[in-house]
């Protein structure tokens, strides 16, 4: 069958997410800065909070300078600007800039930042969980902060998504909640429920699939294309940990084994070659019509919302077994160890962790994770469906390694090309995770002693 196209979307802007082979799939990203710089990376361009002519004090005597991923206008940062501003009111002296940087920048910079050039470096920087414990040394810890009377108003998952080795590394900046989307217009035509499990997906799917022109449900699979974070997810919904209390993989499982028997069941009512499909690809082909659900976060549903074109949807919790599962994901905001301001940042980190700056985060595009404000969003039907999920979301632990996720990769390889059985499949990927194998099969991950 030949493989639809995708269609004309613009892919929906995100903050900084993962990249190197995470969990998840690879986003856009983009920073900000000061003063224009000039360098290898071109020019780049910068935005200042603003400052109200009856506000600004005589002589600025310190700057804070934060780095931000984000590839959209400058215009579009305003609620960021806002949060700035809230903090320049307590502290006269300084101005707070950030400083914008293409999101594909981000892992080169952060590595050039740690290693030959830390005084290049700005003082705060937006910093995607998924990289908190490669780059942890050079991050200031924020322990006393954790313990505070304002990280207690926080969603446990969210604290827990920048804590390594038991220090928090990051606070919450930018947060999403994994989600499944589907098109409500066609449940209403078909008069169909809404799925609330992994099965009602499948009957849901197989009624709306009418291929070419409708696939029922979404799946990625190629390497790195967010299969792997799909199947970790499927497997919570089997009640089962990808790792042990004391940090042991066990692939073969019962609940590992029926979550990718489920996800190669569900290929039934997908989209044609599915492992040469990506998350990206996927958000795009429902964005155009094409599929009638899709698993996504919540920053694509928002950057949906009202979008010209766009067919009707609702957006519910990822399915289940007893309950939804919840997953937390994003970037949080962190300090570098060498910043000359060191002291007024944590300032700024204290002001980021108050109800006022996290609303503003909220504005801009992220999820509610501080207690207040996921009681008013509650009230809000566009994500009333999932936000019940988001006291008790699961996380992908930031020391998770790289190579299990390759794993899992590997196992979606030889189940979805029918080269082995599920079980099979697993048992492979769990004997190449183990260094007892040496594959040849696009996706395996590296031995492993």
């Amino acid at each position: 069958m030949a493989r639809p196209a995708r269609g004309r979307v613009t892919e929906p802007i995100r903050p900084l997410l993962c990249c190197e082979g995470c969990l998840l799939i690879p986003r856009r990203r983009s920073k900000v800065r000061t003063l224009l710089l000039i360098c290898c990376l071109g020019t780049l361009g910068a935005l200042s909070a603003p400052v109200r002519a009856d506000d600004t004090p005589a002589s600025l005597t310190h700057h804070l300078e934060i780095a931000v991923w984000y590839d959209g206008g400058s215009g579009s940062l305003g609620p960021l600007g806002d949060l700035c501003w809230l903090f320049q009111q307590r502290h006269k002296e300084v101005m707070v800039n950030l400083r914008r940087y293409p999101t594909l920048t981000a892992y080169g910079l952060l590595t050039r930042w740690t290693t030959i050039d830390p005084g290049g470096a700005p003082d705060l920087l937006v910093i995607s969980s998924s990289w908190i414990t490669q780059f942890k040394d050079s991050l200031v810890t924020l322990d006393e902060l954790a313990t505070g009377p304002a990280a207690k108003k926080f969603v446990p998952g969210a604290l827990e998504l920048f804590t390594v080795d038991g220090h928090l590394r990051a606070v919450p900046w930018s947060l999403a909640a994994r989600v499944l989307v589907v098109r409500s217009d066609l449940l209403e035509e078909k008069k169909l429920q809404a799925p609330g499990d992994w099965k009602q997906v499948a009957e849901v799917a197989a009624a709306l699939h009418d291929p070419p022109q409708l696939y029922g449900l979404g799946l990625p699979g190629r390497e790195n294309g967010g299969g792997a974070a799909l199947l970790q997810e499927m497997m919570w919904a089997e009640e089962d940990a990808l790792l042990g209390p004391t940090g042991e993989t066990d692939f073969t499982s019962e609940g590992k084994v029926r979550a990718l028997e489920r996800y190669a069941e569900l290929t039934k009512s997908a989209q044609p070659e599915i492992l040469t499909w990506t998350q990206s690809d996927l958000e795009g082909l429902f964005a155009a019509g094409r599929l009638g659900m899709v698993v996504t976060d919540t920053w694509a549903a928002r950057s949906w919302r009202g979008a010209q074109g766009m067919p009707a949807f609702q957006v519910l919790p990822l399915p289940g077994g007893r309950r939804p599962v919840g997953h937390l994901l994003g970037d949080g905001l962190a300090v570098f160890g060498k910043s000359p301001e060191r002291e007024l940042a944590l300032q700024f980190v204290q002001t980021v962790l108050q109800p006022q700056a996290q609303r503003k985060l909220v504005e801009w595009g992220g999820l509610p994770v501080h207690q207040n404000l996921l009681n008013e969003a509650a009230k809000g039907p566009f994500l009333s469906a999932v936000l019940p999920t988001v006291p008790q979301a699961r996380i992908v632990p930031p020391f998770q390694p790289r190579a299990l996720n390759q794993a899992l990769d590997y196992a979606l390889h030889l189940a979805l090309s029918g080269r082995a059985s599920p079980a099979q499949a697993l048992a492979a990927a769990q004997n190449a995770l183990r260094g007892q194998t040496t594959p040849t099969t696009p996706g395996a991950p590296p031995g492993v002693g």
